[in-house]
């Protein structure tokens, strides 16, 4: 049994070692520099955004939510969770450069745009509280945001 266990740490240092080396070697991950935007108008967050949402106090598990913005500013948010669906929808208000929005069951909800100036990637910033005091906070990217430069340079 000893024979076996001091094979099962040599090859667990073999294993070990390299990835170590290989772990140390890689770039670190690139940081973003995340400065507040002001939102001009709806059609500049219009789109699906996505990101994990956060519920304070804390749960066991996160959950991921779809945030989609109209033209004219309606909204809908769905979040898929063990127990079921978390959703609503509304119209967003513009007010000071922020989006926000008020559910008729006594929730609210504020929005804003971040911009990273090393980047054409934009992120919002949902900060919520629903009707029974939980908080709730994600931090959403626009789907597929990577293509839509690439769509505006090419003719």
């Amino acid at each position: 049994m000893t024979k076996l266990n001091r094979r099962l740490e040599m090859i667990a240092v073999i294993v070990a070692v390299p990835v170590m080396v290989a772990c140390s070697l890689m770039a670190p991950k690139e940081t973003r520099q995340w400065q507040p935007t002001s939102v001009t108008d709806f059609k500049s967050v219009a789109g699906k955004w996505q990101g994990l949402l956060v519920r304070n106090p804390r749960t066991r598990d996160d959950d991921w939510v779809t945030l989609v913005i109209g033209e004219a500013g309606a909204y809908e948010f769905a979040s898929y969770r063990m127990i079921g669906v978390f959703a609503g929808k509304g119209k967003l208000v513009l007010t000071d450069g922020k989006l926000s929005a008020k559910s008729d069951k006594g929730g609210q909800m504020t929005l804003q745009l971040f911009a990273d100036s090393g980047s054409p990637e934009r992120m919002l910033r949902a900060e919520a509280k629903d009707s029974e005091g939980f908080h709730y906070w994600a931090d959403l990217k626009r789907e597929l945001e990577t293509a839509s430069p690439r769509r505006q340079n090419n003719p």
